[in-house]
């Protein structure tokens, strides 16, 4: 008689893991990006606004 392995359940479930982690990992990501180019805008602003200050 042949025996089967009926399924590996530990290997689907650490697929599914992987790839959740990696879709949170790219999430992160576009978080930190949008965050950065906020910041970069506020600081342009305050820095104009600065700079405008300090010619009057």
């Amino acid at each position: 008689m042949e025996q089967r392995p009926i399924g590996n359940p530990s290997g689907s479930v650490s697929h599914t893991s992987s790839s959740s982690a990696v879709r949170r990992e790219g999430r992160n990501v576009w978080i930190l990006t949008i965050y950065g180019i906020s910041g970069l805008a506020l600081f342009g602003i305050l820095a104009y606004y600065f700079s405008s200050y300090i010619v009057h």
